[in-house]
């Protein structure tokens, strides 16, 4: 038997940390280190590789505990990464008021990742970002740069609901 373990900061601190701000700036400073990242993205590794307009990557490394029965990479966190990069991709297009959301995820998984600590890379674009859906896509590729799993997404673009001062 194993055993991981990870520490993390309740969601609140990162909530408040980006709210309402631009999104290409708290990326930056959450790739930076001055905000925290979420939970899922400190449990599952994920590092800040790129930001930049409409663009993001991401990269984490895949470890045994990730392992599906057959002992590679469980696609669903392949899957995970893919989301997250394609939903940054499109919240860098928006307005400071806006975030997206998913709405529907494709991915296409062409190659078995080994679990051997190598690092897996995605990057993720936007193609289309109107006011009320948007649209990305993205590849993974594996630490030899071959491609092991492309995918697309649609986004709902919502507004983020007033703060109130109290």
């Amino acid at each position: 038997m194993r055993e991981r373990t990870f520490s993390w900061d309740p969601p609140g601190v990162t909530a408040q940390a980006i709210y309402g701000r631009d999104h290409l700036e708290w990326m930056n400073d959450m790739k930076n280190g001055r905000v925290p990242p979420p939970p899922a993205a400190r449990a599952m590794g994920f590092v800040i590789e790129a930001v930049e307009l409409g663009r993001v990557v991401f990269s984490m490394s895949a470890h045994e505990w990730m392992a599906n029965p057959t002992g590679v990479l469980h696609g669903g966190l392949t899957s995970t990464l893919l989301d997250t990069v394609l939903t940054l991709a499109v919240q860098t297009r928006l307005e400071p008021q806006s975030y997206c959301t998913t709405i529907d995820l494709h991915v296409h998984l062409v190659r078995p990742v080994l679990l051997d600590g190598e690092k897996v890379r995605a990057e993720g674009n936007a193609v289309h970002v109107g006011s009320t859906v948007a649209t990305a896509e993205g590849r993974a590729f594996d630490a030899s740069g071959r491609l092991v799993a492309h995918a697309t997404a649609t986004f709902a673009v919502l507004n983020l609901p007033k703060q109130t001062t109290s």
